[in-house]
C-alpha cells in the first residue's frame, strides 16, 4: 500500500474499516428488542391469521382454538391469553376479512373513478370478488349459525359496517360521474343482490359454468338502465 509516496508490504490484508477511529465508526450494537406492545401486536396478528385460515377451510363448525395455536406457530397459554373466549377470536378474523375486503373495494373504485367507462364492470367485478369467494362464506356461515346470539348479531353488525358503506361509495363514484341517481343506487344495488342469489346457488350446487353469460346479460341491462330517461330509445310496438 502507498502512502505519502512510501510503499510498504505486508502478509496480512489491510482493513480500511480498522483505519477507521473507533470514536467515528458507526455502532453495529444489537438491534433493538421489541416492545411488549409489538410482541403482542405480532402473537394476536399470527392468531388472527390462522383462525382466518381455518373458518375458511372448516366453518365455525369445525373451528378449534387449540388448532388455531398450532398454525399460527404460538403456544396455547398464549393463545388463552389474548383471546380467551372463542366467540372473541372469531369475530377478530371476521373483521379482519371485512377491513381487507373494504380496502380492497375502496381501492377499486378510485382506480374506477379514473376510467369511468368501466365503472360498471368494475362494480361487477367487485360484486363477484366478495360475494363469490370464501370471505362472503365465512361471514354468512357467522351470520347463520349465530342466529340471534351475540356471535350472529355481530356478524352482521360487522356486515352493515362494512359492505353498506362499500355500496355507498359505489353509488357515489357512478353519480359522480354523471350517472342519475337513482339508477346508479339501484344498479349498485340489484347488482349485488344478484350477486348474493348466485353465491348461494354456487354453495348449494357448486355449478358456476353458466355464472359468466348471466353477468354479461346483466351488465348489458344495467348499461340501459343507467342511461337518462330522455336518451333511452323508444320501445318497440308490439306486433299486432
Amino acid at each position: 500500500m502507498r502512502i505519502e509516496g512510501e510503499i510498504f508490504q505486508t502478509n496480512s490484508p489491510i482493513s480500511f474499516h480498522s483505519m477507521i477511529p473507533s470514536r467515528a465508526r458507526p455502532s453495529m450494537g444489537p438491534r433493538p428488542r421489541r416492545t411488549q406492545a409489538e410482541r403482542t401486536a405480532s402473537t394476536q396478528q399470527k392468531l388472527v391469521k390462522g383462525a382466518i385460515a381455518l373458518l375458511k377451510q372448516k366453518r365455525y363448525a369445525g373451528f378449534r382454538v387449540a388448532e388455531v395455536a398450532k398454525v399460527a406457530g404460538v403456544s396455547r397459554g398464549a393463545q388463552t391469553h389474548h383471546f380467551p373466549v372463542k366467540d372473541a377470536l372469531v369475530l377478530q378474523a371476521l373483521e379482519k376479512v371485512y377491513i381487507d375486503s373494504h380496502r380492497k373495494a375502496l381501492e377499486r373504485i378510485e382506480k374506477a373513478r379514473a376510467e369511468p367507462g368501466r365503472l360498471l364492470q368494475a362494480m361487477i367485478e367487485d360484486s363477484q370478488d366478495f360475494f363469490l369467494g370464501e370471505d362472503f362464506y365465512v361471514a354468512l356461515d357467522l351470520m347463520m349459525v349465530g342466529g340471534d346470539q351475540p356471535l350472529g348479531q355481530e356478524a352482521k353488525r360487522l356486515s352493515r359496517e362494512y359492505r353498506v358503506s362499500v355500496e355507498k361509495a359505489w353509488i357515489e363514484a357512478f353519480t359522480e360521474a354523471g350517472y342519475p341517481p337513482l339508477q346508479a343506487e339501484d344498479c349498485i344495488h340489484l347488482t349485488f343482490a344478484m350477486t348474493r342469489g348466485l353465491s348461494v346457488r354456487k354453495l348449494m350446487s357448486g355449478e358456476v359454468a353458466h355464472f359468466p353469460r348471466l353477468f354479461s346479460r346483466w351488465e348489458a341491462i344495467a348499461e340501459e338502465m343507467l342511461q337518462p330517461a330522455a336518451k333511452k330509445r323508444p320501445a318497440k310496438p308490439l306486433a299486432t
